[in-house]
């Protein structure tokens, strides 16, 4: 199969490079100063100055995943620095990674102290559990594809 194709093997690269770009396109359009999908509560906090560069650096974050994530499974990639590529990868998984280890422990608190709602598990958590997800997986396909000599 031509890297240009989706097959088992790329989905994981397409669909990690679709939610880097969703979600870029969200934290600009937060950074804009609109806050679609955001409840209030959210919609005041976003308002404050210090998250405007927050919501700026990971919209370039998400916009780096984007080729970082797609150079595995494209035909480009193959002049792509492969350890560049996957030093990032790892990076940007990890950081996937960490957060929702914080959002487990949080979790857990939450249930030992009594005080868990299924309602409190917002839209962004289980976003950032699909992202997780696809980022590691395509991380570990990109791992595959750094030692194939001959791609």
């Amino acid at each position: 199969m031509s890297t240009d194709q989706i097959g088992p093997s790329s989905i994981w690269g397409y669909t990690a490079a679709l939610w880097a770009l969703i979600f870029g396109v969200f934290h600009l359009i937060w950074a804009a100063g609109w806050y679609p999908l955001l409840d209030e509560g959210a919609r005041i906090a976003f308002a404050t100055p210090w998250k405007w560069t927050f919501d700026v650096v990971v919209a370039a974050m998400c916009l780096i995943a984007v080729p970082v994530a797609l150079a595995p499974v494209m035909s480009w990639g193959r002049r792509a620095p492969r350890r560049l590529i996957y030093a990032v990868a790892c990076i940007g998984t990890t950081l996937l990674l960490l957060r929702l280890a914080a959002a487990l422990v949080q979790t857990s608190y939450l249930l030992v102290s009594g005080r868990f709602r299924f309602n409190i598990i917002g839209i962004w958590d289980w976003w950032f559990l699909v992202g997780t997800i696809l980022f590691t997986l395509s991380t570990w396909r990109s791992r595959q594809w750094r030692h194939n000599r001959n791609p």
